[in-house]
């Protein structure tokens, strides 16, 4: 037999965590409907439609691989650069974009990495920011299972001669 204390406090801890799991469904709620006014749509393009797009000024290509990579292989051609490290806090990459498109959030630009897995978090974590046109060059620079890559389709690179 337990006492009528034990069932208050068995009653009112019951009820405390089901307020605490109506609580986080609600917030949940909040954080998804608040970012359902946002584009989430992932919008991957091709190398050669990217080239395409920025022979004719409608994006920016950004190469957001490390400066090791850009010493390798080179960067696509007219490409700005901007590394990305999700290991570290996101600070000063999205500076650099900020930099790159003059703060205008509504600048087309397009990453490329090395096989599309870094633009597809970075083009997710912009278009989060505010970032409204980010396209992402998902084959990457090396290519991978959706095509061969910026390279093997021997598309326009140059030297990373500053490159540290």
């Amino acid at each position: 037999m337990t006492s009528p204390s034990l069932r208050v406090f068995r009653s009112l801890a019951v009820a405390g965590i089901a307020m605490s799991v109506a609580g986080i469904v609600a917030l949940v709620a909040v954080v998804l409907t608040a970012g359902a006014s946002k584009p989430m749509a992932q919008e991957i393009i091709t190398p050669e439609q990217a080239l395409r797009m920025a022979d004719d000024s409608k994006i920016m290509i950004i190469d957001i691989r490390r400066p090791d990579e850009w010493r390798k292989t080179g960067i696509p051609a007219g490409a700005s650069r901007a590394t990305v490290r999700f290991d570290r806090a996101p600070t000063t990459f999205l500076k650099r974009i900020a930099e790159l498109t003059n703060g205008d959030k509504s600048q087309p630009i397009a990453l490329i990495c090395a096989a599309g897995v870094r633009s597809k978090h970075a083009s997710r974590l912009l278009r989060n920011r505010g970032y409204t046109q980010v396209l992402d060059i998902g084959e990457g620079m090396l290519g991978n299972n959706k095509g061969v890559g910026w390279l093997r389709r021997e598309l326009p690179v140059s030297v990373c001669q500053d490159c540290k």
